[in-house]
């Protein structure tokens, strides 16, 4: 077993015996469920109501018009899962990112690591893997949520061209939410004081799930939590107009909801992205962006300091 790999499943197990963790996790599989439920269920009265007029249409002698349903996209009833996962997954990998690091500083191990045989490349790795596989299998939760409520649904066609889209769409959501843990574990890393990765990170999500979408686009933090509403149009305005291509490329909530309307298949017809950059683009880069910084802060951890006083 390399270094990495010891310290990434090290790393892991002192993540599944945290309560916040599990609790954060279980709250985010909670809120999936919620969304698979209102799919579900808005999909089931529709076909109910269809059923009632296509019989009384029937009856009347008049023509069944096609069921709603079957109109439009299957992966459309899904909608609700972009906002939970840029909310709760985003902060919840916060979260684990900032524990990653404090965990250890806390229990006073970072000087029994620093004692090993190992290279501080391989402290960056195997925190950075644990934090990927940890994102990994809230997407995978997330995943056989959907699955299962898209296959259980009546009247619901889906194809493998939808599963592959949402096969996407989560590896999107994936790149989203690691973005937010890689910045937590490189502040941590980089200021020693309790919960600075935390709250630093935390600053930069609400930044840019709240701030920046209204400086873009005048959407408002009550519309950036509905997964129709903040796939606004850019105002008429000279202003939003320049700030949204200035600002667009940075603007990664708007441009991770504006993959979910594409990938999901409630996107707004003609609406285009933030700013000049496609939103895939920028999201990739983001991620390798904040990987090599917590990366470069994760190899510069002070190994000598630590234990409950830090």
């Amino acid at each position: 077993m390399t270094p990495a790999r010891f310290i990434a499943r090290q790393s892991l197990a002192g993540l599944t015996r945290d309560r916040s963790v599990l609790i954060l996790i279980a709250f985010f599989a909670a809120m999936v469920l919620v969304t698979a439920w209102l799919g579900w269920s808005a999909t089931n009265t529709v076909n109910a109501i269809y059923a009632d007029a296509a019989t009384y249409l029937s009856a009347s002698g008049q023509p069944v018009p096609p069921n709603p349903v079957s109109q439009t996209a299957s992966l459309a009833v899904l909608r609700n899962l972009g906002v939970y996962i840029s909310l709760i997954g985003a902060f919840g990998s916060i979260v684990i990112g900032q524990l990653l690091i404090e965990t250890d500083r806390r229990a006073g191990t970072l000087p029994l690591i620093g004692a090993r045989p190992f290279e501080r490349r391989d402290l960056a790795l195997g925190k950075m893997r644990a934090l990927v596989t940890a994102t990994g299998a809230m997407m995978a939760v997330a995943g056989i949520i959907s699955v299962a409520t898209l296959v259980t649904i009546p009247s619901l066609v889906v194809g493998p061209g939808d599963l592959l889209r949402l096969a996407l769409f989560l590896v999107a959501g994936w790149a989203y939410i690691t973005i937010f843990g890689f910045l937590a574990l490189g502040a941590a890393a980089r200021m020693p004081a309790t919960a600075s990765g935390l709250i630093a990170a935390t600053v930069v999500w609400l930044v840019v799930t709240f701030v920046l979408p209204e400086l873009t686009a005048n959407v408002h933090p009550t519309a950036a939590i509905n997964p129709v509403s903040t796939l606004a149009n850019t105002p008429d305005l000279g202003f939003f107009h320049v700030m949204s291509r200035v600002l667009g490329p940075l603007s990664l909530a708007e441009g991770f909801a504006w993959l979910s309307g594409d990938l999901l298949s409630f996107l707004p017809d003609g609406l285009a992205p933030r700013g000049p950059i496609p939103p895939a683009v920028t999201l990739s880069v983001a991620l390798i962006l904040a990987g090599l910084f917590a990366a470069r802060s994760a190899a510069k951890l002070d190994l000598n300091a630590g234990g409950p006083d830090a």
